[in-house]
């Protein structure tokens, strides 16, 4: 029974090694921390490029699937300083493209401002702009931008990013918590921490499946004129299945959280 759960966890261990090597992805700041926080800023990963690009922040990145598929982009993001927090938040989602035939869909934003919060009793929210702050917990925020004809993903793009834009520089100060990107059934593509890191990607494409016929071992009439017992019929020489792994598919339901980040509450008198 020791031996079985020794080799339980030995597996569960390579498996999370597997993954820890996959789960890595490059996110570009305009600050020199890597991680955002307000003053006019961008948190933005690179979804996907060629490595055309001479910043080295802009190598070749693929995240395995066609980024022409990305249709809603979720960002979770919580106040910096809950004890300021009056809700005075604003700026942009960009899903920002190049291509050699298409210009119009590079750096195309969808404005977002304030928040509903109950709790807090705060209303800050402007329900005119296109992406709007859902609460998802205590002090955290989700806003949801669609994609639609005026900022997709064109046919030949080179280069892909994702960049959430915080406007509101002096006000209220916040922390991304991470980023999801799905496509319009609702799948999730790829999911970034607040460092930039994979935290949930698309599954790996199933293998072919193999068409070669079976060999047929069906044995045959070998009785002979004279009434001789036919022989045996060889044994399958085929043996077990091939049970190896053709692709590691990637954790899916991981919750889109900043490693370390504290989140408190405050209880408004």
């Amino acid at each position: 029974m020791k031996i079985a759960k020794i080799l339980s966890a030995a597996a569960a261990c390579a498996v999370a090694s597997t993954l820890a090597v996959s789960a890595s992805a490059q996110l570009t700041t305009v600050d020199s921390t890597g991680i955002f926080s307000s003053g006019t800023g961008s948190w933005m990963p690179v979804v996907y490029s060629d490595g055309t690009f001479d910043a080295s922040e802009k190598d070749v990145t693929d995240p395995g699937f066609d980024c022409r598929e990305i249709a809603v982009v979720e960002v979770t993001f919580t106040p910096a300083d809950p004890e300021w927090w009056e809700g005075e938040v604003g700026g942009a989602i960009v899903l920002s493209n190049k291509s050699a035939t298409d210009s119009t869909h590079n750096w195309n934003g969808k404005e977002f401002w304030g928040v509903i919060d109950e709790e807090l009793e705060l209303a800050t929210i402007d329900e005119s702009k296109p992406v709007q702050a859902v609460k998802t917990g205590d002090l955290q925020y989700t806003l949801t931008m669609n994609v639609d004809d005026t900022n997709n993903v064109v046919d030949d793009y080179a280069l892909v990013q994702v960049a959430f834009q915080e406007w509101s520089a002096g006000m209220s100060d916040i922390t991304v918590l991470g980023m999801t990107l799905k496509d319009a059934s609702g799948n999730v593509l790829v999911s970034y921490d607040a460092n930039g890191n994979v935290t949930t990607a698309a599954p790996a494409a199933p293998a072919d499946e193999d068409t070669t016929p079976e060999e047929d071992t069906t044995p045959t009439d070998t009785t002979s004129d004279n009434n001789t017992a036919p022989a045996a019929p060889a044994a399958d020489s085929k043996g077990s299945p091939d049970t190896g792994v053709e692709g590691v598919a990637a954790v899916a339901g991981l919750a889109v959280i900043a490693a370390g980040a504290v989140v408190l509450s405050k209880k408004r008198k």
